[in-house]
């Protein structure tokens, strides 16, 4: 069952979802509070009285809650076996369930509510270790919901394709396969083709109306034994997911993507016009990969997928997308320790071409309790990440960053950018020695980079350079004969300072 942090009256939801998606046909108690949306099929257990329930199968049993809705052709057998308090909306007898469920879900405003009762990855992963072949899960309209990971296991091109593509590539054999496939009642095999390797595939459907699919590459002969029955028990449980998360991994991800930017990039007008408001303290993480690898869209995709799943599931809520090239996730701040922890695990565990696809910096606000701090806080991890990248370089298997570790190099870096009109700041006494000391090969700026870091101390500062005390007290009476310094005025001092450490943000 799917709830939600909030709730809404039935009357709510006769306005809102008005029209050709969804119209209401019979509202007795237009108080009635909504809390929750659940899709139910044949067989499931009774939803708790403040659900909005989407019967699939109303003549297998209509369920006593706040709201219903039904196909328009099954509107009259609805009017007539629900209760009386019941509310009852019809759907055109076209429309897809998950539109419907993502449409009540907007009215219940939960932004960060459960979006799905499994994870299709984890499935898909499960089940390619059951049957010895690699695992994909598709919707009904032929895209890729979920993929396995399952290293050594042998894929073909038709797979890769449809992986890159999220979406089933044409091939000469595709059209005979689907075809074939939603004609089948159970597994369906195919052989060797042209352009693809053997693989078993069943439909998967809720009632009479197709889900998706599940397919797996190799044959009875390759894979293990009972692959057909693992795949007929694993059916349910595939329509289960696809009807709760239907299309989560791409119109599901549009949303998300979309929400996201929504709140990075104009959080206070999200707020006022979407009713949102962050559920609790809250991190901002964000992912940066530096050197992309061909692979980087699809693993980005499938990370964002899996931080908004495990979060929802675990603890409540969280949102993730990629935006503009890299992966944002508004996550609950559970302290350090934890998400760390959980951070480096989706990494590892989720990087379907080795530990190389888990390489990148992941930096971590400090909590947020509001929407419209939101925008700072993304300039501020952006900021952290460019920097991050040009000290480390490479970046390492799930290197993390707080920004309460940085936060006296980011102020200077925002100052540096700040002061970047100021000229006597960027070409002023710590030019002229940097100059020199390219042309002379000396190493005053060294030296005296180390003696304000030393805070001034000699016999310190020295041993940072690894010379004698005498030797450094030498080069910093030439470096003072030479350029002027008067490192006696606190004034001189400090913009001295403050040249050389706006120099490492130039």
């Amino acid at each position: 069952m799917i709830e939600t942090f909030r709730g809404a009256p039935v009357e709510e939801f006769g306005v809102a979802l008005g029209g050709a998606a969804l119209h209401p046909v019979r509202i007795t108690e237009p108080g009635a509070i909504v809390r929750g949306v659940i899709i139910h099929g044949p067989g499931d257990p009774e939803p708790d009285p403040d659900q909005f329930a989407l019967c699939t199968t109303p003549e297998a049993g209509i369920p006593s809650c706040v709201a219903i809705a039904v196909r328009e052709s099954q509107a009259a057998k609805a009017l007539a076996g629900a209760r009386q308090g019941t509310a009852v909306f019809v759907a055109p007898d076209d429309a897809r369930w998950s539109d419907i469920y993502d449409r009540v879900k907007l009215v219940l405003r939960d932004s960060f509510g459960q979006l799905a009762a499994h994870d299709a990855f984890q499935l898909a992963d499960a089940l390619a270790v059951a049957m010895g072949g690699a695992v994909a899960i598709e919707d009904a309209g032929r895209r890729v919901v979920a993929f396995s990971a399952i290293p050594g296991q042998p894929v073909d091109d038709v797979r890769r394709q449809g992986i890159l593509d999220r979406a089933v590539p044409e091939h000469v054999e595709r059209e005979a396969w689907y075809a074939r496939l939603w004609r089948s009642t159970g597994v369906a095999e195919f052989t060797d083709g042209r352009e693809s390797a053997a693989r078993l595939a069943i439909a998967v459907r809720a009632g009479d109306e197709p889900l998706g699919s599940i397919w797996v590459v190799g044959s009875r002969e390759t894979l293990n034994p009972g692959a057909d029955e693992i795949l007929r028990r694993s059916a349910d449980v595939v329509a289960t997911c696809l009807a709760h998360q239907d299309n989560f991994a791409s119109s599901g991800r549009q949303t998300r993507g979309h929400l996201v930017r929504q709140f990075l990039d104009r959080p206070e007008s999200a707020g006022r016009a979407l009713g949102y408001a962050l559920p609790g303290p809250t991190v901002l993480v964000a992912f940066s990969r530096g050197e992309q690898d061909g692979d980087h869209e699809l693993l980005d995709a499938r990370l964002s997928d899996v931080l908004s799943l495990q979060s929802q599931r675990f603890q409540g809520y969280g949102l993730a997308a990629v935006i503009d090239g890299r992966v944002y996730a508004l996550l609950p701040d559970t302290g350090r320790v934890r998400l760390d922890a959980q951070l480096r695990a989706v990494l590892s565990r989720r990087a379907p071409a080795g530990d190389q696809a888990g390489k990148g910096t992941i930096a971590v606000s400090d909590p947020v309790d509001r929407l419209e701090d939101l925008s700072r806080t993304r300039r501020q991890l952006d900021r952290l990440l460019a920097l991050r990248a040009r000290i480390r370089g490479e970046a390492i298997l799930g290197d993390i960053v707080h920004v309460d570790d940085e936060r006296d190099t980011l102020l200077l870096s925002e100052v540096a950018d700040a002061t970047c009109d100021i000229e006597a700041l960027q070409s002023g006494t710590a030019l002229r020695i940097t100059e020199y000391d390219g042309e002379h090969d000396t190493a005053y700026l060294p030296t005296l980079r180390a003696w304000f870091d030393a805070g001034g101390d000699v016999a310190a500062a020295a041993a940072r350079l690894h010379v004698h005390a005498n030797t450094f007290r030498y080069r910093m009476g030439r470096a003072s004969a030479l350029f002027g310094l008067r490192l006696d005025q606190p004034d001189e001092r400090l913009l001295l300072h403050l040249q050389m450490r706006l120099a490492d943000f130039g």
